[in-house]
């Protein structure tokens, strides 16, 4: 009995010394908040004052000085984040993570963003004559240091990646990853070619291919001043960005409102942007000032320059444009490898690339090429006999100035200097809303908009070979959508339709009326806005766009006359669309829809297909028409003998959700609220390592919200009875420009991604629940606030 005591003593002792030394281990990996460190290649001392909530606020003496530090600062809450960005955005990923990646990073070597960033660095970077040249450098530089000489982030050696410096290229793959995460007609256009084919006319009838007539569209105003598709590429399309560990732009809102219509006369601009969740979140928050700078703002990993902030004069957000910025061309070819091209016959160029894969041979990769671009089809097989698929693609046409742009943003004074910055982009499509101290608000649509023939419809496949589909030129940016001090007193985007610009409707993926309406219909409101007012609009939770779906679906049920469905029913009847964590409504609502919506397409498409086009604007749009429709041919299940109507497939539906809804959350209705099947949880790459998911994710959190509303923290519509949030605000920021050092803003969770910093999860309650905090920027505050000074010396 001693001995076994003994050995269990020993046990004990062992356990307790393994516990303290991966609590010691674990201490060193915490970034560094205070003391001081050298930096070779500093000209002067830089100061970084760290607020309450881990934001660097960074004080140089040289512009260059302060883009070193940025990018050190940034690279010590953040390498992990920049890592993963670079990989997936190279194809690179399935070197580090192993075979499961393998796909995921044929897609990305498909299309071709390791090529546009290795010509756009030689491009742009290569010399560093001009401003932002010099300071997009010196950004990398402090990461490279930080690479050097800091501290390896903890996922580095759990996973075992090696330390790797960042070169300019790197640079160029975040742009070129966040210009992918716009592109939503890869998703869309293979399903909608699909069902052209092989069900016909009839079935696109019920799908809002263009924008319905119900959309909300945004006003204009310058102001003074063939064969069937093979279900192979879709299902691999939707299996690879399914796998993707980093998260992508899903959507946005953001409006500006005048002076004339705020408590302090002058503008209030507000902003969040929708992202898929992750941990850590997307944006890093950043304080920069420097002789000729003086910029707050919000930064993707690897890019130097904040895309949405504010100087010291005016500020800007954004929201996606989603204009339709791929066309994907069916391929004419002969037995000598060439395509026909405007009618003539040329080669057909082939990139070969070298995959490698963790623990495994490396995988080869033949990539064609076409005039229209890379040969997408071909990631499934390039040994096909089927019709070759290109994919044009506006990222690879002509030079992308993004970077440019962004750094004439940081440095704007004024509403013509943003205008400048804002004509330079060409791809991704964003919306730009501006306001500033001397009373302007403004929004301008800004991309490079090809001038498609007007027999095109660019969300179906078109002919590479006659040369009559192919794009007629570009228009110039005065053609852009825009507003500039309209008179109406708010701008505002949603990623809804802008309305025509000289009877021109721009293609693109807009998402229905909801969130634009819902704007549309507050900001209408004769009032004096100031910031609480605002801080309400952009956590509201109600869609009439829903609770007409809904309510159409009550009376579709009540036809069938089963009791069992009774409570149903009169929840839906009863529903104003208020998406709020206590109620019952949107359980059963979404349950409903998304039962019904299954039943009626995946017989003929196919469940990828179906997950392809859940996820986005277009069955958004398409659910109202679509459901009004009792004699849409959808209704009828293709697998059985008997056709089905409307009716039938609804009941189905409502049985199959009283079910799931019994078995997950028990037989009381009454318990069957919101926030229990609606929950929110950011997820670390590590989530599907069991072991490590309660460690480095964070969550969950019960949340009020939902799918296309302003607080739009949105959901698969899957099929389980569970509506988790993948989605939603990458950030809410409201500022009034009476009061420009103050404004507010918020972070889903927190702004490091070291899981040991106090500040990895600081914001995520406040996030779930609604709370906003003060944006510093007046310099005597933030030294008085701060707690923790970090000295950087050469």
């Amino acid at each position: 009995m001693r001995l076994i005591k003994r050995v269990l003593l020993a046990l004990v002792i062992l356990a307790v010394l393994l516990s303290a030394g991966v609590y010691v281990f674990l201490q060193t990996t915490r970034p560094t908040y205070s003391g001081q460190i050298s930096l070779p290649g500093l000209t002067a001392e830089v100061d970084v004052f760290y607020d309450d909530f881990g934001v660097p606020h960074i004080y140089a003496g040289h512009e260059e000085d302060a883009y070193y530090a940025l990018g050190y600062v940034h690279a010590q809450d953040r390498l992990f984040q920049m890592e993963m960005i670079r990989r997936a955005a190279s194809g690179r990923l399935s070197e580090i993570l192993g075979k499961d990646l393998v796909k995921v990073d044929k897609l990305f070597r498909a299309l071709g963003i390791n090529q546009f960033a290795k010509e756009h660095a030689q491009k742009f970077l290569k010399t560093d004559t001009a401003a932002w040249q010099r300071a997009a450098l010196a950004y990398q530089r402090g990461i490279n240091q930080f690479i050097k000489t800091g501290k390896t982030p903890l996922e580095f050696t759990i996973i075992g990646i090696p330390k790797e410096e960042f070169t300019p290229e790197d640079i160029y793959h975040a742009v070129g990853f966040m210009s992918f995460g716009f592109a939503e007609g890869l998703r869309i256009d293979p399903v909608l070619e699909k069902i052209k084919n092989e069900w016909g006319a009839e079935y696109l009838k019920d799908l809002a291919v263009q924008t319905p007539a119900q959309a909300v569209r945004i006003e204009s105003f310058s102001g003074a001043r063939k064969n069937p598709l093979r279900d192979s590429l879709i299902s691999y399309l939707h299996d690879a960005l399914s796998s993707l560990p980093v998260p992508m732009w899903q959507g946005s809102n953001g409006w500006a409102i005048a002076g004339d219509r705020t408590a302090s006369g002058k503008p209030i601009l507000a902003n969040d942007t929708h992202i898929g969740f992750a941990q850590p979140a997307v944006w890093y928050e950043a304080h920069l000032e420097a002789p000729g700078l003086s910029f707050y703002g919000h930064h993707i990993a690897g890019i130097p320059f904040g895309l949405l902030g504010q100087t010291d004069r005016c500020g800007w957000g954004l929201t996606m444009f989603e204009n339709d910025d791929t066309d994907f061309y069916r391929e004419a070819t002969n037995d000598s490898g060439q395509v026909k091209y405007k009618g003539q016959w040329v080669d057909i160029t082939f990139r070969k690339e070298r995959i490698k894969v963790k623990d495994e041979a490396e995988v080869e990769l033949i990539i064609p090429s076409t005039p229209h671009g890379q040969v997408i089809s071909g990631i499934v097989d390039f040994t096909s006999d089927d019709e070759p698929v290109s994919l044009w693609w506006m990222l690879n046409e002509g030079d992308n100035r993004a970077l440019q742009a962004a750094y004439q943003l940081n440095h704007a004074q004024g509403i013509a200097d943003v205008e400048k910055a804002a004509s330079q982009f060409s791809a991704p499509g964003l919306n730009v809303m501006y306001a500033d101290d001397e009373g302007n608000i403004a929004w301008w649509a800004v991309a490079r908009l090809p001038i498609r023939p007007k027999h095109v419809n660019s969300k179906f496949f078109l002919d590479g070979a006659s040369g009559h589909d192919e794009p007629l030129g570009y228009y110039d940016f005065s053609k852009n959508p825009h507003a500039v001090n309209p008179p109406w007193g708010f701008v505002y985007s949603a990623n809804n339709q802008p309305d025509s610009v000289d009877g021109v409707l721009y293609p693109g993926y807009y998402y229905p009326r909801s969130r634009a309406g819902r704007i549309y219909e507050l900001l209408s409101e004769q009032k004096k806005w100031t910031i609480d007012d605002v801080k309400k609009v952009s956590l509201d939770v109600t869609s009439t766009m829903h609770a007409d779906i809904a309510h159409l679906l009550a009376d579709v049920l009540a036809k069938t006359n089963k009791p069992e469905h009774a409570r149903l029913i009169e929840e839906l009847k009863n529903w104003n669309g208020l998406h709020d964590q206590t109620l019952v409504a949107p359980t059963l609502y979404y349950n409903l829809l998304s039962q019904s919506m299954r039943m009626a397409m995946v017989d003929e498409i196919g469940a990828p297909a179906f997950e392809s086009l859940a996820i986005t604007s277009l069955l958004k749009n398409s659910y109202e028409g679509f459901i009004a429709n009792p004699e849409s041919p959808w209704w009828n299940n293709t697998k059985t003998e008997t056709r089905e109507t409307r009716e039938e497939i609804v009941a189905f539906a409502a049985d199959r959700t009283l079910e799931l809804l019994s078995g997950n959350l028990g037989q009381n209705a009454d318990r069957w609220t919101w926030g229990r099947v609606h929950t929110l949880t950011h997820k670390h790459a590590f989530d599907a390592v069991k072991p490590l998911r309660s460690f480095f994710n964070v969550g969950p959190f019960e949340v009020s919200g939902g799918s296309e509303v302003l607080n739009n923290l949105h959901f698969s519509l899957d099929s389980t009875g569970y509506f988790s949030v993948d989605g939603g605000p990458a950030l809410r920021k409201i500022t009034d420009f009476a009061d420009p050092d103050h404004g507010v803003t918020v972070s889903p969770s927190g702004q490091s991604g070291n899981v040991m910093s106090n500040h990895y999860a600081d914001q995520a309650k406040m996030f779930a629940t609604g709370e906003f905090r003060t944006m510093w920027r007046n310099r005597a505050e933030i030294e008085t606030r701060s707690t923790n000074r970090l000295k950087l010396v050469p």
